[in-house]
């Protein structure tokens, strides 16, 4: 288990709802990470802070209003029932949303990513011709002029003789 998933944890541990097996685990690792050690310290102070807020107590008529206006948006008043009757957005309207704008140009770049990657040279690297031949490496490494026009006339050379 990760120190993340342990972290998950800490809540159920602080209300003492971990099995004795997990718990056993949990306090075992802490014993010797201090990142959790201070993720359960930061976790019983936030605890502690929640602790010492006012309780908040609804009005008097609060579930008398909640249920009258559950029934009203039933029956067709509310705002939400109103949005899920609108007609759904015309063509123009999803083309030129932000989601499709978003969408579109992501698939642009990674088409143009795509092209980029697969494109083949129209003519073959010199520098590719030169080490696909491991002996001319060095040739390469550390050009030496009067050496290559050398090879380049021994070559020459041996495409007149064949």
């Amino acid at each position: 288990m990760t120190c993340a998933e342990r972290r998950a944890a800490l809540v159920a541990y602080l209300d003492e709802e971990l099995g004795p097996a997990e718990r056993a685990e949990l306090e075992t690792h802490l014993a010797g990470c201090e990142a959790c050690q201070a993720a359960l310290a930061a976790e019983r102070r936030l605890t502690v802070a929640l602790a010492s807020l006012p309780a908040v107590e609804p009005p008097r008529d609060f579930e008398a209003r909640f249920w009258a206006r559950l029934a009203r948006e039933g029956e067709g008043g509310g705002a939400r029932v109103a949005r899920e009757r609108d007609p759904p957005a015309s063509f123009f309207e999803r083309l030129f949303s932000r989601r499709f704008a978003l969408s579109l140009g992501g698939a642009a770049a990674a088409a143009v990513a795509l092209v980029l990657a697969l494109r083949v040279p129209s003519e073959p690297d010199v520098d590719l011709q030169i080490v696909a031949n491991g002996e001319d490496l060095e040739l390469l490494e550390d050009p030496d002029l009067e050496l290559i026009e050398v090879v380049d006339v021994l070559e020459e050379w041996d495409g007149d003789q064949g």
